[in-house]
């Protein structure tokens, strides 16, 4: 079998409803003006008399990343065309090594690609667990920020080998998860097949109470890229 993963473009489902476009901004830089010196900032809502600051933690990451290089605002749709392309590409260099070490048989493999291929199974994102220092995929960590994953759920393993250590637990737990670098592998046994639900970190995000979104990521060639819900400004 190749060992060369080629699984394709596909089109990202949305799964949050539909949300103002962004216009793309200049990039953010460290020489940008600072709190109450913004129409945002002096617009800022007010909770028993003091300023609510909003993603405080997406701002701490900012504020560390905008040292040492550029971000740029991107909008709804660039985001979520780049992060599937990102999503694939990560699978195309890490998923056949970690299904090898597992000891997946090859024909189990190239069944899953060929579902990823196929788009049997559209891939989804998700907002995950808080990112650990041990996960973390940025050149500086932030407590309190949040993954965020390309998922493909429900992926099916019919002629899967349960004498295999993920059999094993399969057998006793009825699950086994594996965590190796920036993908997520979660097995789980159903009356007529082991299903499998596959997550690759491509970014971190951070939700406000009124349901606001900021996604940050780092693009393919190495540069970052922000979107927020409807024009929010971080630039701080």
């Amino acid at each position: 079998m190749a060992s060369n993963l080629r699984v394709g473009s596909t089109h990202a489902y949305q799964p949050y409803r539909e949300v103002e476009q962004v216009e793309a901004t200049p990039k953010i830089n460290s020489q940008q003006q600072r709190d109450g010196q913004t129409q945002q900032q002096r617009s800022k809502q007010h909770k028993g008399g003091q300023t609510v600051r909003r993603f405080v933690t997406m701002r701490k990451l900012i504020d560390a990343l905008i040292e040492v290089t550029e971000i740029s605002r991107v909008d709804y749709h660039t985001v979520q065309s780049e992060l599937n392309d990102l999503g694939l590409a990560i699978l195309e260099v890490e998923l056949i090594e970690q299904f090898l070490q597992l000891n997946i048989a090859l024909d189990d493999i190239d069944d899953l690609l060929q579902q990823i291929r196929q788009q049997v199974v559209i891939p989804t994102f998700e907002a995950g667990d808080h990112l650990i220092a041990e996960h973390n995929f940025f050149p500086v960590f932030v407590a309190g920020i949040s993954e965020y994953n390309l998922c493909f759920d429900q992926l099916r393993l019919p002629k899967f080998d349960l004498s295999t250590r993920i059999g094993e637990n399969l057998d006793i737990i009825g699950r086994f998860i594996e965590h190796k670098n920036r993908i997520w592998l979660d097995f789980h046994q159903t009356a007529d097949a082991v299903v499998l639900k596959i997550m690759v970190h491509v970014a971190v995000s951070e939700l406000d109470d009124a349901g606001r979104r900021v996604i940050l990521y780092q693009r393919q060639d190495q540069s970052y890229a922000l979107y927020a819900d409807k024009q929010i400004d971080l630039s701080i």
